[in-house]
């Protein structure tokens, strides 16, 4: 495993009530969870770089309010990056790229998933509350 240092004012542990090492273990997890919700990273991934369990990641996303339809938006574009490919021979589009494309060309792209979506809403006991 790689060890970083950085420095930070003295302040810093203070003023969020935290010792040295529970705000590295806590920095982890925020940086994580942000990397897990840009699609930069797998949940997988992103627990491994948070150093906890899946279950533990899981708990963590809850707290960090982080939408629990992360991991479906980001299967469903990878099924349309594999659509495009296979018709396109396009590369994969990360989130990021799809959200700097023109709108019409988003579109394009999201299209074949606004119904099944909508269908999930209306059907799926979870979602329902929304």
């Amino acid at each position: 495993m790689t060890s970083i240092s950085i420095n930070l004012p003295e302040n810093v542990f203070s003023d969020i009530h935290k010792q040295p090492n529970e705000f590295v273990q806590e920095m982890r997890i925020a940086a994580a969870i942000k990397w897990y919700e840009l699609g930069a990273v797998s949940r997988l991934q992103a627990a491994e770089i948070a150093g906890l369990s899946c279950s533990e990641f899981n708990d963590a996303v809850s707290r960090y309010q982080v939408s629990p339809l992360a991991d479906e938006v980001l299967e469903e574009m990878e099924v349309v990056n594999r659509h495009n490919l296979e018709c396109n021979t396009q590369t994969k589009l990360s989130l990021q790229e799809i959200a700097a494309l023109p709108i019409e060309e988003r579109h394009k792209l999201l299209v074949p998933f606004i119904a099944a979506t909508a269908e999930d809403f209306c059907n799926d006991p979870e979602l329902m509350e929304f």
